[in-house]
């Protein structure tokens, strides 16, 4: 009788985690996204206005063709060009309600988002060769089955002389307390993985790559740290 007891006991925090998950997890995830991209907003609109300078595949006055791989909250559309055509790809439609929100918050009635794409960023159905001016990732490689496909997909997508941009948490090889935590809270974080995506993203096909390192300062997100961000193009 003790040990069924005992038992149920050290169950009932994984059954509580996984019910949460299934029923809240939009809403949580969502939470917590916000808070990681207003934690980078300064950050992140310097390497916007960078790499897509960088951009050589698109003519002057043309709309920019954009993928972005992972709707999330829609927190990078104020950073896209005026007037630019939007596709979106997600493996999931669990974040869509935020679309029309983000659109009217950040009042980007200008973008003309013009496919959604429900499929895995391994595969990119749908989605043709050498057709987008600018890629964008924020926190999704650390979540899918393969990042080596994803970032050859995203280099196929992409036009000669187009950029990818992303922004990625990572493992904290520097700071043992601190990796030592992500390890333990990672079988609690559904498909999300510490990696050390400075290698991963060095080891893509992109002809020329930027990378660079930045430190959140909100303590209640300091878990995600270092954040590895910047740019890879396509010749």
């Amino acid at each position: 009788m003790f040990w069924i007891y005992l038992i149920g006991v050290m169950l009932m925090p994984i059954i509580a985690l996984k019910l949460f998950m299934k029923y809240f997890s939009g809403t949580f995830l969502s939470l917590i996204m916000k808070l990681m991209h207003s934690n980078i907003e300064t950050v992140k609109t310097k390497l916007f206005d960078e790499a897509i300078s960088k951009i050589k595949s698109n003519k002057k006055n043309e709309r920019l063709e954009i993928l972005e791989l992972g709707i999330g909250t829609g927190e990078n559309f104020r950073h896209f060009p005026k007037g630019s055509n939007v596709t979106i790809l997600d493996k999931t439609d669990l974040f869509l309600p935020y679309l029309n929100e983000s659109i009217k918050k950040n009042n980007r009635n200008d973008l003309n988002v013009s496919k959604l794409v429900v499929s895995k960023a391994e595969e990119m159905v749908g989605i043709e060769s050498d057709s987008m001016d600018l890629v964008v990732h924020t926190f999704i490689l650390c979540s899918v089955d393969d990042y080596t496909k994803v970032m050859n997909q995203v280099y196929r997508v992409l036009k000669p002389g187009g950029v990818c941009i992303f922004m990625e948490h990572s493992i904290d090889n520097e700071n043992k307390p601190r990796k030592i935590l992500q390890k333990f809270i990672e079988p609690l974080m559904g498909d999300c993985k510490f990696l050390d995506m400075k290698k991963v993203l060095n080891s893509g096909p992109y002809d020329h790559l930027e990378l660079k390192k930045y430190t959140v300062n909100r303590s209640l997100i300091t878990f995600i740290n270092p954040v590895v961000y910047g740019y890879g193009s396509k010749s």
